[in-house]
């Protein structure tokens, strides 16, 4: 709706501005159908290509995203089934950052506007996380012990990252859903009534 709109202002824009500019000429009206023509013609064009990058956009956070939480399913798993073989102490960390990944990823277009943090959780799921993992539990099961402080450090690391990313997101959100009220306070709020609350009566 918005290309036909824009499009049509266009049109009505260079139409104007040439008639104007050419009148008492004959070729005035023709003169500005062709401009007010090629301004709508590339008003649309412009809008038109903007809309399929947006969507091509979409398709790739929704695929991105998807497939994320399929990576997040099968560690998820590999740490509910596995627990056995991993130190205890460890067991709260993992969950957590499951759990805080996994929440990231359900808000994944809010990380948009920090593609750096959106490529370091990509990489900690596709990678670091799952490499982290396999490699304690390629370990022998006599070898574990001796190497659980430096495994449940380096799955503090990840943990921390994680929550810090989290806690962001989270904020962004509730910085969105507080902008939006103040929106709609003032667009549904009396004016009678804002009136006379501003002026403490």
């Amino acid at each position: 709706m918005l290309k036909y709109s824009a499009s049509a202002a266009a049109f009505l824009i260079g139409f104007a501005v040439l008639l104007i500019l050419m009148l008492p000429s004959p070729w005035a009206f023709a003169a500005g159908a062709v401009v007010g023509g090629a301004a709508a013609g590339g008003t649309y064009g412009m809008l038109y290509g903007r809309e399929l990058s947006l969507q091509r956009r979409r398709a790739e956070l929704t695929s991105q995203q998807q497939s994320l939480r399929e990576r997040l399913g099968e560690l998820k798993a590999t740490v509910r089934s596995r627990a056995h073989q991993f130190p205890p102490s460890s067991h709260g960390q993992l969950r957590m950052t499951v759990v805080g990944l996994e929440e990231i990823v359900d808000r994944w277009a809010t990380l948009e506007r920090a593609p750096e943090q959106q490529d370091a959780v990509f990489h900690t799921i596709s990678r670091h996380l799952p490499r982290t993992l396999d490699l304690f539990l390629g370990l022998p099961d006599s070898a574990k012990p001796k190497h659980a402080a430096e495994f449940k450090a380096q799955i503090n690391l990840v943990a921390e990252a994680v929550a810090k990313t989290r806690d962001q997101v989270v904020k962004r959100d509730l910085q969105s859903l507080k902008a939006n009220r103040a929106l709609l306070e003032e667009a549904l709020t009396d004016p009678d009534e804002r009136l006379f609350t501003d002026h403490d009566l």
